[in-house]
């Protein structure tokens, strides 16, 4: 017969209900050290981040800044009674001058560019002018609402990668731009980290006016006369296209009679040859695309200007801004939309 210890026998249960207690211990540990570290990593990058915004690509500086600082500060006098704001993306930012157009127009005008580098969407920013009481008497698109018909909700929340990455990592790309920012200006931070305060300040100073000059590569901000692209359409026009139902338009309506303001679209700049000149018939157009609230085209869909009055293929100069609004003032004049 063979003999078993008694002993040997009843701790078997006992190493076996310690075996469980063990594991767990040695995987929470490392978890919960890559948990703390994740936090540190994070909570650094976040605070470097928003104590370094001169760190930032310029086009967040200059939507922070207007975000921040331009619609929710005052942007409107009770002598004001012609209270205009202009969307759009960078064509708009980079072309219309509110100073110019404003004594082009008269003291009871006042105007703001609320353009947007690399953004088409206006309503963010228009209610965030609303929200802070800033209402006006017109809102100046240059592109047309999108054809989107429900309001985005968690779903697309989830689907979007990219605005994930926006919420769960607002500082994604500070590591590379701070990188960028030291090596290009290793021998003049200082005068470097002044230039970006001093151009935010001067965007705000114009009401939102800003001159993109990082993507100008030619002598005087200014393209050749000659300028062409291969992807220039010269013989064709481009015509804008206004969907009949999106969500954006229904609350852009909404937002219309609730405040009481009328909607205007205005001209977009090209470059002559990048697109075939608007219809001569479209000069003096004010066409109504809907009266409860109003919404209409003012003039024709685009302006062509010649290259020299770009900076880039896109964005215009100082001295093209400056057409552009002296013409847009004309079309204001001319068309009966200000007095």
């Amino acid at each position: 017969m063979a003999y078993t210890s008694p002993s040997s026998s009843a701790a078997l249960p006992t190493v076996e209900r310690e075996r469980p207690a063990i594991d767990a211990g040695h995987w929470s540990k490392p978890v919960v050290g890559f948990l703390l570290l994740f936090a540190a990593v994070w909570l650094s990058l976040y605070t470097a981040y928003a104590l370094l915004p001169f760190m930032r690509p310029g086009s967040v500086v200059i939507a922070d800044a207007k975000f921040d600082t331009l619609v929710r500060g005052r942007m409107f006098d009770s002598g004001h009674r012609y209270r205009v704001m202009v969307f759009g993306h960078s064509k708009a930012l980079t072309s219309v001058r509110p100073r110019e157009l404003d004594a082009a127009i008269g003291t009871q005008f006042r105007s703001y560019n609320l353009g947007l580098p690399g953004e088409e969407q206006f309503l963010p920013m228009l209610e965030a002018a609303l929200e802070a009481g800033n209402v006006p008497t017109h809102v100046f698109l240059t592109l047309p609402w999108d054809k989107k018909l429900d309001k985005p909700g968690f779903m697309d929340f989830l689907r979007n990668d990219l605005e994930i990455a926006k919420v769960v990592m607002p500082f994604r790309t500070f590591p590379r731009d701070a990188g960028t920012f030291l090596f290009m200006n290793r021998n003049r931070l200082a005068e470097a980290v002044h230039d970006v305060g001093e151009q935010r300040d001067n965007m705000l100073e114009e009401r939102g006016y800003y001159f993109i000059k990082s993507q100008s590569h030619y002598a005087n901000d200014r393209l050749p006369d000659d300028y062409a692209l291969p992807s220039d359409r010269p013989n064709r026009i481009d015509q804008r296209k206004f969907p009949e139902k999106s969500y954006a338009r229904s609350r852009l309506e909404q937002l219309a009679t609730k405040y009481g303001f009328e909607i205007i679209f205005i001209p977009v700049p090209h470059r002559i040859g990048e697109f075939a000149p608007a219809p001569a018939s479209d000069n003096m157009r004010l066409a109504t695309l809907s009266d409860h609230p109003r919404i209409r085209i003012m003039g024709p869909d685009y302006f062509n200007y010649p290259p020299g009055l770009f900076a880039d293929p896109v964005h215009m100069n100082l001295q093209g801004a400056l057409a552009y609004t002296a013409d847009l003032a004309k079309l204001l004049k001319s068309t009966g939309v200000v007095d």
